[in-house]
């Protein structure tokens, strides 16, 4: 799995993960999962993530600066 930039974003921003994981509309452990790389989203979570941080796909997941 590649290195997302989940965790970064989300304590750059000041937020909590109960913030972050109650607006996306997942469980908090389902988004921890996500932020530590043990699990992926599906592709309509990766889509509310983008637009809740309001970056591009590539950014997100670490493939682009």
């Amino acid at each position: 799995m590649s290195k997302n930039r989940l965790g970064e974003l989300r304590k750059i921003r000041g937020l909590k993960l109960s913030e972050v994981h109650k607006e996306i509309g997942i469980k908090r452990q389902t988004y921890t999962n996500y932020e530590y790389g043990r699990r992926e989203p599906n592709l309509a979570t990766w889509e509310k993530l983008v637009k809740f941080y309001g970056v591009t796909p590539a950014y997100l997941v670490g493939w682009e600066d």
